[in-house]
């Protein structure tokens, strides 16, 4: 992937963007919005993207390429297996908290707000490292068998709902869904259900983490 300077002309249009096609949706927003946005005039954009398409392909493949790195970070080292799946969903909440607009975008996306297949093959690339991790690892533990690809997408649609839909369906209980409590919540309830599918049965299980007083499952 290109490099992109901090605080850079390009990475600031890529930032701007995103918020807006999160906000708007692809359809809905205008090059002329994204220029105000980052302060600089509508042609000056086109010294960095071809087209609007083009720059919403590039904002996708920003994101997949960070989180590429987080997920990348969260597998390295030689912490036990289990312990990386966890360490893997909670850098992957993280990361959604940090970038919602990210998954806004993917929701959009999934509603057919968007051109024709943008950032499959990135997404494959991301998504191939945990498949490959978790198909290892149970290949050699000889963990029950388990569709790791449903799991992993599962994870996905968990976490996209909780940040997304769950404020509208039950606002008592997530009024507020990137406060710290509800994030922590979010991460036990997902850690759980991830443990469930992948370590029954297993000598050494991973326990959810917990603090005192407080539901590994969802309230």
């Amino acid at each position: 992937m290109e490099d992109v300077s901090v605080g850079g002309t390009r990475e600031r249009i890529l930032r701007a963007a995103e918020v807006l096609f999160a906000d708007r949706g692809y359809v809905g927003t205008r090059l002329h919005e994204i220029a105000h946005s980052v302060g600089v005039q509508k042609a000056s954009l086109f010294h960095h993207f071809a087209s609007k398409e083009d720059l919403y392909r590039e904002v996708l493949k920003y994101g997949y390429y960070e989180t590429k790195l987080t997920i990348q970070g969260a597998l390295d080292g030689a912490a036990p297996p289990l312990q990386k799946v966890r360490s893997l969903v909670e850098a992957y909440v993280d990361m959604v908290v940090a970038h919602p607009e990210r998954t806004k975008m993917l929701v959009r996306q999934s509603l057919g707000d968007a051109p024709p297949g943008p950032g499959a093959d990135e997404a494959q690339r991301v998504l191939g490292l945990v498949v490959e991790f978790l198909s290892e690892w149970r290949l050699a533990t000889g963990s029950p068998p388990v569709d790791v690809h449903a799991v992993i997408v599962g994870v996905i649609g968990m976490v996209a709902f909780f940040f997304t839909s769950a404020p509208v369906l039950a606002p008592d209980w997530f009024s507020d869904p990137l406060n710290v409590d509800n994030v922590e919540r979010v991460k036990r309830h997902v850690t759980s259900v991830v443990h469930n599918c992948l370590a029954a049965g297993l000598e050494a299980p991973l326990r959810a983490p917990t603090t005192a007083g407080a539901e590994v499952a969802m309230a």
